[in-house]
């Protein structure tokens, strides 16, 4: 397992060094760079939990009848939910696949970062992140990341419906996890900050992309050409 894992960094290392490169020994624009190129991989993946999102938000007044319906009985609400979701075609859990896969990622980049041989000078008039294993001093990137973040949270509470019982809950979610996100941020290294503002908008930027294609019906027509009626003869 420690020898998957050395592998992964040494693949994660050669493409920070690449990308770096590629943007003239820059490590912030390196950073960005290497995370637009993940987050294009993942794309097919985003694609797939935006879709699922609005098949959710479609799925809104059906799931409000239901909670009414069965409000004194949550396990019946709760069955009667993941019948719709799968008569639907619909994963609640596709939208937890992105972030998954991106985890052992991130985490890869924390340790790359930080056992990286950083050039004196490097980062080209960004001096104040030449050394990404450092936090970032002005505080700045944590506010970017408290920012991004409460803005895709917003936009995934316009295409989730509530849960039973969550509203509250989620409602403080939408605070909380920015706040407890830009905490972290100011306390790890800069590049990972920079990552996580770069992931957070690319995901805001495709979701905005994907929501002006609403999803279509591709039921077909029984009768795609109606032959017209024949006119009364007298």
């Amino acid at each position: 397992m420690q020898a998957i894992w050395g592998a992964f960094l040494h693949l994660l290392t050669t493409a920070f060094v690449f990308f770096t490169g590629v943007a003239g020994h820059n490590y912030v624009l390196g950073v960005i760079l290497f995370t637009i190129v993940v987050r294009l991989v993942l794309f097919p993946l985003g694609v797939t939990q935006v879709r699922s999102m609005q098949k959710m938000a479609k799925l809104g007044p059906r799931q409000r009848a239901l909670q009414a319906q069965h409000k004194g009985n949550p396990q019946k609400l709760q069955q009667e939910i993941a019948a719709m979701y799968k008569e639907e075609g619909v994963n609640p859990a596709s939208g937890c696949l992105p972030l998954l896969l991106q985890l052992p990622i991130m985490y890869g980049l924390f340790e790359v970062l930080q056992q990286f041989n950083y050039a004196a000078g490097g980062g080209h008039g960004l001096w104040i992140w030449q050394n990404l294993k450092q936090p970032d001093p002005t505080f700045l990137l944590a506010f970017l990341v408290a920012a991004s973040t409460y803005f895709m949270q917003k936009q995934t509470m316009r295409m989730t419906p509530p849960q039973p019982g969550m509203e509250q809950s989620q409602k403080m979610m939408t605070w909380m996890m920015p706040i407890v996100f830009g905490y972290v941020a100011w306390r790890l290294a800069a590049g990972l900050s920079i990552y996580y503002v770069t992931s957070n908008l690319f995901q805001v930027a495709q979701t905005t992309m994907l929501l002006r294609r609403p999803i279509v019906n591709n039921a077909p027509n029984p009768n795609p050409n109606p032959k017209p009626k024949p006119k009364a003869t007298s």
